[in-house]
């Protein structure tokens, strides 16, 4: 009896230890499948296309983008409106790598960031051009 306690302990010890290992392996391989910051193709990435869709492209007359960006040491992502001939401004929210909130700033604040000096700007998607 005390031997069939101490194998069932054992093997429900090993049971329990594989499986959280093997959920830990699935979620990191399904984040890394999410993040735009390492996908070959991040504009396909779901949370992405998205944002692209918020753009509503091809219903307004001036250029909107998607931008990379850092913020407080992290790369960022936001849409922005980016002719030059267009005047407006709207409020910004930046998205982490997966595609999470970050930051929600309002006009003025959205201004802030966006004229913040030695801050490096790529674009990686644009349309109404």
């Amino acid at each position: 009896m005390k031997k069939f306690i101490l194998f069932a302990l054992f093997f429900s010890a090993t049971i329990i230890s594989c499986t959280n290992n093997d959920d830990e392996v699935i979620a990191d391989s399904q984040l890394e499948v999410q993040n735009a910051c390492t996908a070959d193709k991040p504009l396909e990435l779901e949370w992405m296309q998205d944002l692209i869709t918020e753009l509503n492209c091809g219903e307004y007359a001036c250029k909107v983008s998607i931008l990379k960006s850092e913020y407080e040491g992290e790369t960022v992502f936001y849409i922005q409106m980016t002719d030059p001939v267009c005047n407006g401004f709207d409020e910004i929210t930046l998205y982490n790598c997966t595609g999470k909130k970050v930051e929600s700033f309002s006009i003025e604040e959205s201004m802030e960031f966006v004229n913040s000096p030695g801050r490096e700007v790529e674009e990686i998607f644009s349309c109404n051009v």
